[in-house]
């Protein structure tokens, strides 16, 4: 006769296989089952095609959390958008697990609300990049960008979800670049530039084939070859100058030597005759007057030859006056 088993026996291998189960669940969760990640939402104006849920949220490549929802619209209760949005915005919604932080090394303080403010001020953006570019497989990447506008789409308290602000994945922002550049192409008037090209074109052309622009030309030819005429004559009459003024000058320093020796003995014969006149007599007044002015006559010489000297073209143009001696004239 079989013996009976016993329902106790039954009851502990039962209540021990559930226990091993925990406990192994427990062990392969790393202690993660009863913590409860933070949420935020980003709203992405592009396209999400690729962006899986449960896929990586990183910061600087490392790993932080993960894509928990992707909606179309946030319920009420999760956040509002601002007055006057019009895009069409995709709020994707992801859980950053603050024991993950910490284990790669962060404080876990930019969780809190002063630090998250703080981290938004710093340029805490989100962005959707490439996780392989054979599988096309989208994750968020989060860094911080302090050039890049704090542009939220969310009124702020509004919803249980803090947001952190999007910008454009590089492709977009090429793209953006690009349709701005197409729509200035738009603005281009290709006929009326055509149109001004060809009446341009045929402008030069008909100035080309004018009979009054040859005969202009053949006027300023002519008008060259008399100034090159006159500018030889010039040249001639001026080398001719030069010539006669070099022996001119010579000649009137060897006349101005010769006077200025001259008027020395007659200084010397008044001023012996001088010596023999009572000094209160007339003759010997008109005697000083003269030798006065027999000095005059010799420093103007020794200045005129001294002038020619250095200036022997005034013998044709006359002496240099400046414009302010002019007007004072």
């Amino acid at each position: 006769m079989s013996s009976r088993i016993s329902p106790t026996a039954i009851g502990v291998f039962v209540t021990g296989a559930i226990a091993i189960v925990v406990v192994a669940i427990l062990i392969v969760a790393g202690g993660k089952l009863f913590q409860k990640p933070q949420r935020f939402v980003c709203m992405f104006p592009g396209d999400v095609n690729g962006l899986k849920v449960g896929a990586a949220v990183k910061f600087r490549g490392v790993q932080v959390g993960t894509v928990e929802v992707i909606k179309l619209r946030l319920s009420p209760s999760e956040g509002r958008l601002r007055p006057g949005t019009t895009k069409f915005l995709l709020p994707v919604i992801i859980g950053i697990d603050r024991s993950l932080l910490v284990q790669q090394g962060g404080t876990g303080e930019a969780l809190s609300k002063s630090g998250f403010e703080d981290m938004l001020q710093s340029g805490l953006r989100a962005q959707l990049d490439v996780e392989s570019l054979l599988t096309g497989l989208l994750y968020v990447d989060l860094n911080l960008h302090p050039d890049e506008p704090l542009n939220l789409a969310l009124v702020p308290g509004a919803g249980n979800l803090r947001e952190i602000p999007t910008i454009p994945t590089t492709m977009e922002a090429v793209q953006a670049k690009a349709m701005e550049a197409i729509a200035k192409f738009d603005e281009i008037d290709f006929k009326a530039l055509v149109a001004s090209i060809t009446a341009a074109a045929n402008s030069f052309q008909q100035l080309a084939s004018s009979t009054s622009l040859k005969e202009t030309l053949v006027s300023l030819r002519q008008t060259s070859d008399s100034m090159n005429k006159t500018m030889l004559a010039i040249t001639r009459v001026t080398d001719n100058a030069n010539a006669k003024i070099g022996p001119l000058v010579e000649s009137l320093q060897q006349s101005s030597a010769q006077a200025n020796a001259t008027m020395k003995d007659t200084q010397a014969t008044l001023v012996e005759l001088q010596s023999t006149l009572d000094p209160d007599s007339p003759l010997s007044v008109h005697l000083n007057e003269a030798l006065d002015e027999l000095a005059d006559t010799s420093r103007s010489v020794g200045e005129l030859s001294s002038y020619l000297q250095r200036n022997p073209a005034s013998l044709i143009r006359g002496r240099y006056v400046s414009q302010k001696d002019r007007a004072q004239q």
